[in-house]
């Protein structure tokens, strides 16, 4: 019953490498074209979305989000800082969902995530995973 449920949170972290392919290399992508254009980070990408949407520090959000679905959520997919990461991606997530229904946009797709993200703060990543590699090769002090 342990390796079904390592199974499912394995599987649940995928969304982690789904994030990075579909939305993490996209935005990644905008800042390397703006930053070989010479052009400002506040006129590219999700900072005036963000600004348009009332939000503080339009820029470093921008450059957090773009950190959470790029990097952290590569290493939620490896299983690696998964705790901490899902609880920062999450704060994401719920900035996304309220942008989209805010806008009227498509929302299903950040709802998800954003319960995935919810549910991976609780559990952790399982045995499939970075951190559960790097505990069995730490030494234990004796007891």
């Amino acid at each position: 019953m342990r390796e079904q449920k390592d199974l499912g949170l394995l599987i649940l972290r995928v969304a982690g490498f789904l994030l990075v392919f579909t939305f993490g290399i996209q935005k990644i992508g905008w800042y390397w074209s703006a930053l070989h254009a010479g052009k400002s980070f506040s006129s590219i990408g999700l900072a005036p979305l963000i600004a348009k949407m009332g939000f503080p520090i339009p820029v470093a959000l921008a450059l957090w989000i773009t950190f959470n679905e790029s990097i952290g959520a590569f290493l939620i997919g490896c299983g690696f800082l998964t705790s901490l990461l899902a609880a920062s991606l999450t704060l994401g997530m719920a900035g996304a969902l309220y942008t989209s229904v805010r806008l009227g946009e498509d929302w299903l797709r950040a709802a998800l995530y954003l319960i995935i993200f919810i549910a991976l703060i609780f559990t952790g990543p399982g045995k499939f995973s970075v951190a559960s590699l790097v505990k069995s090769r730490t030494p234990q002090p004796p007891t």
